[in-house]
């Protein structure tokens, strides 16, 4: 449309700009997580909220011969103090709790990958732990501008001030825990791996050594972009291939994942190995028939059974791999075991039929679709004459003041 020379239509650029920024807001949700914003400790809050008040002072009235009173100096710079202490409080603990992904919002894949390498759980305590203590604050922030308010000598407006300042920083003391354990979250959750959900992906399955990474190293157009992320305990590994000018493929390798029997696999794992069933669109398994894999034919053929059994309605395509090893015969023999599948070499000689054939793959995948539930986040209300969206009901864990961390 941009580049044909012709005169552009003003509903044309309206259009083409709000499908840009649906692809983003998709795009976003892979980024959010480096962007949290940096959590800092307890103690260091503290030391942040509780300098600057040093540096707080009340001066003499401009022209003013008259001395101010002793009480009306400690009221007025107690006040001034808690109306900037307060306030940056809550605002800190604000960016904190928003820095966070709303965990409903978010892509399936992502929230299965946030419980197995963190828990939801935890990350909603603490953000719990959070909201409750900036209303825990407005409550302190009453009780000491009544203090002061009522209060007729110096000496109570100190009480009240070092009274008030004591609750702050009990207050302060008490999110150790919680910010501890957004800052750990904060960690893990910027290593979770960029997939771009708007892209088809495929992922590449079979034991070790079977030639996964081989065929998505030698199918990345130009110099492949290999990404190392880390998938609990492995790795997983994504290149990219171009379909078109505007369509960009994900290609999976999935080392330690998809290559032993699921059965000698952790819950950790399993909770992973069915992540990938929210971003995979198509499997292509090898088989690999030498005499150097670590594991037989009828073990491989067994995991190919139990992946199809968990990714049911994802389509998977066989090769038998490695085919440069075999005769004739000892080809005709693996087909005979594992089926009538197509023989491939992973070798860099053999790019251009490698090439043909992931071709004709991405070429049969299906319209992609999107994974995206929203009846946790809003319910639509109607009324006569009227059709609303109710807003976000959270529900927070609530503590009061006092309560311990335990």
């Amino acid at each position: 449309m941009f580049f044909t020379g012709n005169k552009i239509k003003k509903h044309e650029v309206i259009f083409f700009s709000y499908s840009v920024k649906f692809v983003e807001s998709w795009c976003n949700i892979l980024s959010q997580f480096k962007r949290i914003r940096h959590i800092p400790t307890s103690d260091k809050l503290a030391d942040i909220v509780f300098s600057k008040l040093r540096k707080i002072k009340v001066e003499a009235p401009s022209g003013s011969k008259k001395r101010r009173s002793d009480q009306s100096f400690h009221k007025t710079l107690y006040f001034r103090q808690f109306r900037y202490l307060f306030p940056e409080l809550e605002e800190r603990l604000e960016k904190i709790a928003k820095g966070f992904p709303i965990i409903d919002e978010l892509h399936p894949f992502h929230i299965e990958l946030i419980e197995v390498l963190f828990g939801t759980d935890k990350i909603r305590t603490a953000l719990s732990r959070i909201n409750n203590t900036r209303k825990a604050l407005k409550s302190i922030s009453r009780d000491v501008n009544k203090r002061l308010g009522i209060s007729e000598t110096p000496a109570e407006s100190k009480k009240a001030r070092a009274e008030a300042l004591g609750r702050v920083g009990s207050t302060i003391s008490k999110l150790k825990k919680p910010l501890d354990t957004l800052i750990d979250a904060k960690i893990q959750l910027s290593r979770v791996p960029d997939f771009n959900l708007t892209q088809h992906t495929i992922a590449f399955a079979g034991g070790p050594n079977a030639g996964k990474s081989s065929f998505v190293k030698l199918v990345s157009t130009g110099r492949p972009e290999i990404n190392a992320y880390p998938f609990t305990t492995k790795e997983l590994s994504i290149g990219h291939r171009k379909r078109n000018q505007f369509e960009s493929i994900q290609l999976m390798d999935t080392p330690g994942l998809l290559d032993r029997p699921l059965g000698e696999r952790n819950a950790i794992e399993m909770r992973s190995i069915l992540a990938l069933k929210y971003l995979t669109d198509l499997i292509v398994f090898l088989y690999d028939p030498s005499v150097q894999s670590p594991l037989s034919l009828e073990q491989q053929l067994n995991l190919y059974e139990e992946i199809k059994a968990q990714f049911e309605e994802i389509p998977t395509i066989c090769f038998i791999n490695k085919q440069d090893t075999l005769t004739k015969e000892e080809l005709a023999e693996v087909r005979s075991l594992v089926g009538d599948y197509e023989a491939i070499s992973t070798l860099e000689e053999n790019t251009p039929e490698l090439e043909r054939i992931i071709t004709e793959i991405i070429e049969s995948l299906p319209p992609k679709k999107f994974v995206y539930d929203k009846k946790k986040e809003e319910k639509i209300i109607e009324e006569p004459g009227k059709r609303r969206l109710k807003e976000h009901k959270i529900e927070w864990i609530f503590f009061d003041e006092e309560d311990s961390e335990d």
